[in-house]
C-alpha cells in the first residue's frame, strides 16, 4: 500500500505542535507565565540617630518574607512570592514621606514601617491619600490611628496600652516588696516623645489613685553635655524610684552620674524608654544591671517564637528584640490577609485585614486583631528587667522569664 506523503508544511505543523505540547507539559516553567511577585514596600531608618534599631526591624521583615516564600508563597494567588523593597527614611520625616511615595510609584501592594512616630504619621497620610494599605510595625503614638485613616493598621502596641500593662506590673511588684514604692521622681528628655510618655505616666498615676507620689518632674535638653545637676536635684528629694524617658546616650549618662553621686533608689523604671531598650545599654555592666523598662517584647516561652528568634540571631548576628519581632509579625499579618483575600486589590486587602485574627506570631500578647481604629487590641508590653546583662520579662505572669529583683542592690553592693 502506498504510504501517504506528508508535505513540508504539514511536517512543520505536526512537529511544531508536538514540540509546543512537550514544552507545555514537560517544561511548564519555560512557557507558562512565571509566578508573579507581590511587592511589599518598607520605610525604615537605615541611617541617622536610630539606624541600628531600624536595621533590626528590616532584618525581621526580611526573615518573615523568606519564611513566607519558603512555605510556598501566597497559595490563594498561585504561589505568588513576596518581594521586599526597602527605602531609608534617614530618620527624617520629610525623607520618609519621599521614600513612601517612591515605593508607591514602583507598584507596591502595601507599605510597612516606619519606626519613628513622626515618620510613621507622615507615611500613614501618604498611604491613605493613595489608598495603599499601611501596616505599621513599630510606632507608639496613639494619634497615629486616630486621624480617620482607612488604610492604616498597627501591629505594635499603642503608647496608652503599653503604659497600662507596664504600670500594672510596677504596682504589682511594689505590693509584693518589703519596701513599698511610695515616692518617685520623673526625669525625661525634653523632646516630643519624652514629654508625651511622661505626661501620660503622670496622668495615669493620678487615674490609678496615686499608688506613689510624684515628687517632681525634671526635664533635660536634647543632647545634654551632663546630667549632674538633674541627678543632684533628684537625689535631694530622696525618692524611692526614678521614672525615666531617655535616649541611649542619656540613659548611660544618667546611671554613670547616679553612680558617681552614689544616688541609690529602689528601682529605675524606663517609661517606654528607647535608651533603656537599646542593646548597647545592656552592655554597661553593673551600671545598667537591674534597670526596669516598660517595653513591648517577643514571646520567649512559645516554641515557635523561640525558633524564629534563634533563626534571626543565627542569620543576622544581632539580638532578637521588639524591633525584629514586631516587624516579623507585620509581614505575617500582610501574608495572612493576602491569603484570605486571594487578591492584591487594595480594598480587598483592607477588608481582609479588618478580619485578622493571627495566632502564630512572635510578640507577647493575644492573637493580633484590629479594632475600629486599626490598632492591635490584644497587643501587650512587658515590664522588663536587666539581669545578667540581658532583658528579662518580669511581668505579665504568663510571659515571665525571670523572678523580679526589687528593691535593687545599692551601688556599693553590685
Amino acid at each position: 500500500m502506498e504510504k501517504k506523503r506528508i508535505s513540508r508544511r504539514g511536517f512543520i505543523k505536526l512537529t511544531g505542535a508536538a514540540t509546543f505540547g512537550t514544552l507545555i507539559n514537560g517544561f511548564p516553567g519555560i512557557i507558562k507565565a512565571q509566578e508573579k511577585e507581590i511587592l511589599i514596600g518598607a520605610v525604615h531608618p537605615l541611617s541617622g540617630m536610630v539606624a541600628e534599631a531600624g536595621g533590626m526591624a528590616v532584618s525581621g521583615l526580611e526573615l518573615a518574607v523568606d519564611d513566607v516564600n519558603k512555605r510556598g508563597g501566597i497559595k490563594s494567588l498561585k504561589g505568588a512570592k513576596l518581594k521586599l523593597l526597602v527605602e531609608d527614611s534617614e530618620s527624617k520625616v520629610e525623607t520618609g514621606g519621599i521614600a513612601a511615595e517612591k515605593l508607591i510609584r514602583k507598584g507596591i501592594v502595601c507599605l510597612t514601617g516606619a519606626f519613628q512616630n513622626a515618620v510613621s504619621l507622615n507615611v500613614a497620610r501618604i498611604a491613605d491619600r493613595n489608598k495603599i494599605v499601611f501596616v505599621n510595625d513599630i510606632s507608639t503614638m496613639d494619634e497615629l490611628t486616630h486621624q480617620g485613616f482607612k488604610y492604616t493598621f498597627r501591629v505594635f502596641p499603642a503608647l496608652s496600652l503599653l503604659m497600662e500593662t507596664g504600670m500594672s506590673g510596677v504596682i504589682e511588684i511594689a505590693k509584693q516588696s518589703n519596701k513599698p514604692l511610695k515616692t518617685g521622681v520623673v526625669i525625661h528628655v525634653s523632646e516630643l516623645t519624652g514629654k508625651i510618655c511622661s505626661d501620660l505616666f503622670v496622668k495615669m498615676t493620678q487615674e490609678k489613685g496615686e499608688p506613689w507620689k510624684i515628687l517632681k518632674r525634671i526635664s533635660y535638653p536634647e543632647n545634654p553635655m551632663s546630667l549632674a545637676s538633674e541627678i543632684r536635684e533628684a537625689k535631694e528629694l530622696k525618692p524611692d524610684a526614678l521614672f525615666v524617658v531617655c535616649r541611649l546616650r542619656d540613659a548611660v549618662m544618667l546611671v554613670e552620674e547616679m553612680y558617681k553621686q552614689r544616688f541609690d533608689v529602689n528601682g529605675i523604671f524606663g517609661l517606654v524608654s528607647s535608651g533603656h531598650a537599646d542593646p548597647s545599654y545592656l552592655k554597661q555592666g553593673k551600671l545598667s544591671e537591674y534597670t526596669f523598662n516598660i517595653c513591648p517584647w517577643h514571646d520567649e516561652i512559645g516554641e515557635k517564637a523561640r525558633k524564629i528568634a534563634q533563626e534571626y540571631e543565627s542569620r543576622f548576628k544581632k539580638p532578637f528584640n521588639m524591633n525584629g519581632s514586631h516587624a516579623y509579625d507585620a509581614i505575617m499579618v500582610i501574608a495572612d490577609a493576602l491569603e484570605r483575600a486571594g487578591s492584591v486589590d487594595k480594598d480587598d486587602l483592607r477588608k481582609a485585614l479588618l478580619a485578622t485574627k493571627l495566632v502564630n506570631k512572635t510578640s507577647i500578647g493575644g492573637p493580633i486583631e484590629f479594632d475600629q481604629y486599626g490598632d492591635n487590641k490584644n497587643a501587650r508590653s512587658g515590664l522588663m528587667q536587666i539581669q545578667g546583662g540581658k532583658s528579662k520579662i518580669v511581668y505579665p505572669p504568663e510571659f515571665t522569664t525571670a523572678k523580679v529583683i526589687f528593691p535593687v542592690p545599692s551601688w556599693d553592693k553590685r
